[in-house]
């Protein structure tokens, strides 16, 4: 299941576009910029590049505490053997 999503948004007043992405890994980037259409190439491009910036020792943490929380969820005892 992709945890891919974006956001782009402005408020009121404000003159630069706001650009929420999280990539497949659930991890969230900002940025800032001053058009929605540089903003909407932004999503893109943290997209294109997630896998190459990605450490793995951290990509592994995740998995296991997903997998941990997966058994909370289910009222089983975690048990990684």
């Amino acid at each position: 299941m992709s945890k891919r999503d974006y956001l782009i948004s402005k408020r009121a007043g404000a003159t630069m576009w706001t650009c929420k992405v999280t990539d497949s890994y659930g991890n969230t980037h900002t940025n800032y910029w001053e058009t929605a259409e540089k903003a909407s190439e932004w999503v893109y491009y943290v997209w294109r590049v997630e896998e190459m910036v990605v450490d793995k020792d951290e990509l592994l943490a995740k998995a296991t505490l997903e997998c941990i929380q997966m058994d909370i969820d289910r009222g089983v005892e975690p048990n990684l053997d």
